[in-house]
């Protein structure tokens, strides 16, 4: 990316214009720094009225000025990028004049070229250091401002009183041998620092377009990361021309090998299929230039159920009904088209805010979603891999990888409506086998032993039943237990209710979120049992 095209972008124009008028200002302070020390010095020593005469100390206040316009320009309006180059080049050209001038009050004998590079060089490294530029530039504009500081000192060398350059053991033969030695001296310095101060330029402006490149992803500009987890990252974003609000999830580039690639696309793809209300929406997928991968969704407002049971410990019994019932609906449809989710857990289900509607049920990350209808490539060379969260791992999950189903799905909701109504998992272990073993030879303690609220006694057995250990024991699809669940003689979860609780704890879950640390409390597991063998 050019400079050029790098600050037609509205956005880096106007971080150009801002960068610009803090170097006005950061310029203009040094500047006054300098002079409030000369202010000092001629009280402390007696010679302050001498100095606010004399040329030199006007020549430097005066050299401050057009910094200060740099400043007052850019930090008004808004400037076309031609315009802010040609006001910083002005700018840094007439104070370096002025420095210059002062320069040449100093006697040479002091080292008058010395001190004016020197503060031509905190300038130069300043701009370097605030404004967006490529090397080029800035030793374009070096040169410009080195030609007459070099012209002038050779000029003001030439007035040197030799006898007193002869005394610091120097061969002053001539004025013009003087002024010509300090000329290249003054050429090396002013070369040293193009050099350094365009390094700088290059490295910097370098950095803040990577910078740049990261966080615009095709339309869409990010703004902060929302979470992370073992493939990808999720950053709040925004379209660009539409300015719609964007959660954007970045396949993680450490994690990024074939097999990562293809389920990642696949998960994108697949889930692009759905439109039932209760699933995530698909916006758009895509791949930046430098690889990245990356999938737009909507971006949603709430908490997921693992933040809900965080906050406000077992689920009223009617919240519970209702969420169950439709994420079993997005499921449905799902499995209809032949796709099974394989990692419902409470981190993946989110109750949202959406058209003013507070629990909107939201099944998210089918990252791990199976296709029925074809043997994937990844299943294919990996046939004794388990995939899921270990909590909310079904028996034939376990056993049986290649023969899970729409039931599959079924146990995991189930587990969550037992962890959502009890506040804990179904099974407990130190370690996943244990887990494991549970959920394969260990039946699950009935709701009315575990849970403090009373739990109808057809509600207990509807979600027992999700988790018998042979599928066949299980409701047929999703679609009927959602309508086992509608029969249910439950009290309806209102609006005011929704509202009730969130007023209660939606600050409780806002403080407890950490958003820039990965979920690792419910951790999605592949064992793969050939590798252990």
């Amino acid at each position: 990316m050019s400079s050029s095209n790098y600050f037609a972008d509205p956005e880096a124009r106007a971080f150009f214009q801002r960068r610009v008028a803090v170097f006005g200002i950061i310029g203009a302070m040094l500047g006054g720094t300098a002079l409030l020390f000369r202010v000092i010095m001629g009280v402390l020593f007696g010679f302050l009225g001498e100095m606010l005469v004399d040329p030199g100390f006007l020549i430097h206040a005066a050299a401050i000025v057009p910094l200060i316009g740099v400043w007052l320009i850019c930090r008004r309006g808004e400037l076309s990028v031609n315009a802010i180059h040609a006001v910083e080049n002005t700018g840094i050209f007439l104070t370096s004049v002025g420095y210059i001038g002062m320069g040449l009050d100093i006697r040479p004998e002091v080292g008058a070229d010395t001190i004016t590079a020197f503060i031509l060089a905190l300038i130069m490294f300043a701009r370097s250091v605030f404004v967006p530029s490529s090397a080029r530039r800035t030793t374009i504009l070096g040169i410009l401002v080195g030609i007459p500081l070099v012209a002038a000192m050779y000029w003001h060398y030439l007035g040197v009183d030799l006898e007193i350059w002869r005394n610091f053991g120097y061969d002053a033969t001539s004025h013009s041998r003087v002024a010509a030695s300090q000329a290249i001296i003054t050429t090396m310095w002013w070369t040293l620092t193009i050099g350094l101060a365009a390094l700088a330029s290059r490295v910097i402006h370098r950095l803040r377009k990577e910078i740049s490149d990261v966080q615009k992803l095709g339309q869409y500009s990010l703004e902060r990361k929302l979470g992370e987890g073992a493939m990808g990252v999720v950053y709040e974003a925004k379209h660009g021309m539409l300015k719609r609000p964007t959660a954007i999830k970045l396949l993680r580039p450490e994690v990024a090998d074939r097999d990562a690639l293809d389920r990642f696309r696949r998960e994108v793809q697949l889930t692009a299929k759905l439109t039932h209300p209760n699933t995530v929406t698909i916006y758009d997928y895509g791949r930046t230039p430098e690889g990245l991968f990356y999938y737009a969704m909507e971006l949603l407002s709430g908490a997921t159920l693992t933040q809900v049971v965080d906050a406000g410990g077992p689920q009223p019994v009617e919240r519970v009904v209702r969420i169950l019932r439709d994420a079993a609906l997005a499921l449905n449809e799902a499995h209809d088209i032949g796709l099974i989710h394989r990692d419902i857990k409470p981190s993946n289900i989110m109750l949202a805010r959406q058209g003013g509607v507070p629990d909107v049920t939201k099944v998210l990350d089918f990252g791990l979603v199976k296709n029925l209808g074809k043997v994937d490539d990844l299943d294919q060379t990996n046939t004794m891999s388990i995939k899921g969260t270990p909590h909310y791992l079904s028996p034939e999950a376990i056993q049986d990888p290649q023969g899970i189903d729409a039931r599959t799905d079924l146990y995991a909701l189930g587990a969550v409506g037992y962890y959502l109504l009890a506040g804990r998992h179904v099974f407990e272990g130190k370690t996943i086998m244990e887990i494991c073993l549970h959920h394969l030879h260990t039946k699950p303690l009935p709701l009315a032993e575990v849970c403090a609220q009373d739990v109808p006694a057809e509600l207990d057995k509807l979600i027992v039943c999700c988790l018998e250990k042979s599928q066949s024991d299980r409701p047929a699809s999703c679609q009927e237990f959602a309508d086992a669940l509608d029969q249910l003689e439950v009290a309806r979860w209102t609006r005011a209710n929704a509202e009730a609780w969130w007023n209660r704890f939606g600050s409780d879950i806002e403080s407890a979120k950490e958003p820039l640390s990965p979920n690792v409390t419910d951790p999605t597991v592949a064992i793969d049992f050939d590798e252990r063998g």
